[in-house]
């Protein structure tokens, strides 16, 4: 079996989404010859599900020493003190919100710091990504999986240090983001620019989340070989998800996995939701079930319209349980951010399910791949009336409904493939 170092600062037991890439890859690589030391972080403040690391494969070998304080909380992981997973709170809100900031983003302390917190453990991190190198001598090349962007520079230090080939992995773009990029100060876009070039110039492959995002890094960064730019999305992995059992809901339920947050603020579902009840079909009759948080602008844009009724907040379900929650809906929704640029990750567990599925999203290379898995409809961010006519038809069609659709491609399996090409192709 052939290794790599895996600085992935997210990672089991971590509940976070940007966790439960690097375990798709380390579970499934190992079929094509590879398998990873991983160095991971694991801060006090995380939440965490320590059944997720039984699915960590035991050809993976994993660190956690990224941040000071990683070591002290695996062993309280694994004594059983740490904190079980729970939902983000809501953003916190001073007065009351005008429905117009739903569609309007505003700077957030992430803007001043792109590097977030993790710019200050760049040293340390660094320290222990050498002493996992000089462990495990046998690595034959580094990957580093963002965000934390952060690791970027930690991942390019190394490899200029060792002369092993780097793969960065960006879930999201970072300075060609079409979202942030507008919010931060013009200081921290020339900052972000240099460092990013720095690691991308460092880097034998840089791996985008969707196509359109790898086009818009290969138009960018011109002046590198095109082939320096890859793509991998998301994937879905239906034995991490097949856990759990919930009792049917009580009404035709149309059922949200995530958080509204800002980029993904949910003004047209509840636009929707109005019309639905305009149209005759009223609380009793179907619901919008939200497994992560509400914000307060969009409870009261609900409460504002009639339909605050039509809104569960659903108690939270970790990820190993969403298949059977998913399996509990008539109907899944993917609200998007307002770009092309990225495929919420919760699409592929949508798409290995037998539900019918809503995707809102002004997103081509979405709308393409949801069309070709089928039993889905797609619907433009401000498209409230059809995404209204969609639900009301699904509601007419009856609960319970299954569909049939075709998957292929979007596996973690096939996902790590792909990948582990990479690692043949840049190692030699």
């Amino acid at each position: 079996m052939r290794r790599f170092l895996y600085i992935s600062p997210f990672f089991p037991p971590m509940t976070r989404v940007g966790a439960l890439r690097p375990l798709k890859f380390a579970r499934h690589l190992p079929a094509f010859g590879w398998a990873p030391v991983v160095l991971a972080d694991l801060r006090p403040e995380e939440a965490v599900d320590p059944r997720l690391t039984g699915f960590v494969p035991a050809t993976t070998t994993v660190i956690h020493d990224y941040g000071r304080h990683a070591r002290v909380q695996a062993e309280a992981v694994a004594s059983g003190e740490a904190r079980a997973p729970t939902r983000p709170p809501p953003p916190a809100a001073a007065g009351r919100p005008k429905r117009a900031r739903l569609l309007r983003p505003r700077r957030g302390a992430e803007d001043f710091n792109p590097l977030g917190r993790h710019a200050f453990g760049i040293p340390y991190a660094l320290r222990s990504a050498r002493a996992a190198l000089e462990q495990h001598s046998d690595c034959e090349a580094i990957v580093v999986n963002a965000d934390p962007n952060a690791a970027l520079l930690v991942g390019a230090r190394l490899a200029r240090e060792t002369g092993k080939p780097l793969i960065l992995d960006l879930r999201d773009p970072w300075s060609r983001c079409e979202l942030r990029r507008p919010l931060w100060p013009r200081p921290q876009r020339v900052l972000v620019d240099r460092l990013e070039r720095r690691a991308v110039e460092a880097a034998a492959r840089v791996i985008l989340n969707t196509e359109t995002t790898r086009r818009d890094y290969r138009a960018h960064y011109d002046d590198l070989p095109a082939e320096r730019f890859a793509c991998i999305r998301n994937h879905a992995d239906p034995e991490l998800i097949a856990h759990g059992h919930f009792p049917p809901f009580d009404r035709f339920t149309v059922l949200f996995l995530g958080n509204f947050r800002r980029f993904v603020e949910g003004g047209t579902v509840v636009d929707a939701l109005a019309r639905l009840r305009s149209g005759g079909i009223g609380p009793d009759q179907l619901g919008l079930a939200v497994s992560g948080s509400i914000p307060q602008a969009l409870r009261d844009a609900a409460r504002e319209a009639g339909v605050a009724d039509m809104i569960e907040d659903h108690p939270f379900v970790p990820y190993l349980e969403v298949g059977a929650l998913m399996a509990r809906a008539d109907l899944l929704l993917s609200f998007s951010h307002p770009t092309a640029q990225r495929i919420p990750a919760k699409v592929f567990d949508y798409l290995v399910s037998d539900r019918r599925v809503a995707v809102v999203a002004d997103n081509p290379e979405l709308a393409e791949l949801v069309s070709r898995a089928g039993g889905a409809s797609v619907h433009p961010l401000a498209d409230a009336a059809g995404l209204a006519a969609a639900l009301a038809a699904a509601h007419a069609e009856g609960r319970g409904v299954r569909v049939e659709r075709s998957a292929v491609g979007i596996d973690s399996r096939r996902a790590s493939e792909r990948l582990a090409v990479i690692l043949d192709q840049v190692c030699g």
